[in-house]
């Protein structure tokens, strides 16, 4: 008999937003992607924190320490989930996994998260059904632009971002605008969207301090607002605009492997 999580902590995280701006234009292919083969493991809750780090390419995954919320927004390529989580009760929130799955053959960014939506309704036995709202969101901008950031060369190895451990550094490689659009929107409390017209991938290292993200007026540390300008030379700004939101009927503890 499979377990499943409290009805509490569904519906705390029972909406889930994406910019339609994401979306657009990326159709979903009518036959259902799978990975070939998947590996789930709990993170005992007597390790010591880690940093989290998502590895991607060409179908091949690789994530360490992720929760469920990361995953669900891997999966959607979503900027936040609906409610906030409700703290360290929440299993969306606080249970941890290590994560590898691969294709046999080489699949796109937007395959691979069919696949990995295929995953969480398999694996995590998730179902949902979608929405269209008006909703507060953030726009990540290139004011005239400029940027600091340095533009890598495209050698084919894997794009990858993650933190240092203890939340304060994002560092990123090979890693497109939208794809930080999504990272950072965790630290901004609301949906990201890549406005920046920037092609191409980037390397970068982002330090700010996460408990002060959620302020942009914070007394102490660095926000994550200062340091999107001040580091990397883009900023956010805030506007309101449709959102898809997804909304989960179910969700469950993972299957064993």
């Amino acid at each position: 008999m499979k377990t499943h999580w409290s009805a509490g902590a569904v519906a705390a995280a029972a909406f889930i937003a994406v910019s339609a701006i994401l979306c657009a234009g990326q159709p979903e292919s009518s036959a259902r992607l799978t990975f070939d083969a998947a590996s789930i493991k709990p993170v005992p809750p007597s390790d010591s924190p880690r940093g989290i780090s998502m590895t991607v390419k060409n179908g091949h995954v690789v994530y360490s320490y992720v929760t469920v919320r990361a995953l669900i927004r891997q999966a959607w390529g979503i900027s936040k989930i609906f409610p906030p989580s409700t703290g360290p009760l929440d299993p969306l929130y606080s249970d941890r996994y290590d994560i590898l799955a691969k294709s046999s053959a080489d699949a796109t960014d937007q395959q691979t998260r069919q696949m990995l939506q295929s995953l969480l309704e398999d694996r995590f036995g998730l179902k949902v059904h979608r929405e269209t709202r008006e909703l507060p969101l953030f726009a990540l901008t290139a004011p005239k632009g400029n940027t600091k950031m340095r533009q890598a060369t495209d050698d084919g190895t894997p794009s990858e971002i993650g933190n240092g451990g203890e939340g304060r550094r994002i560092h990123a490689h090979h890693v497109t605008m939208k794809q930080l659009a999504e990272a950072i929107s965790g630290y901004v409390g609301d949906p990201v969207v890549d406005t920046t017209g920037l092609t191409g991938v980037y390397d970068f290292d982002l330090d700010f301090t996460p408990d002060q993200s959620l302020d942009a007026g914070a007394a102490s540390g660095t926000s994550v607002y200062t340091a999107i300008q001040e580091q990397l030379g883009l900023k956010l700004e805030a506007r309101k605009g449709p959102v898809e939101v997804i909304v989960i009927d179910r969700l469950e503890k993972p299957t064993e492997n």
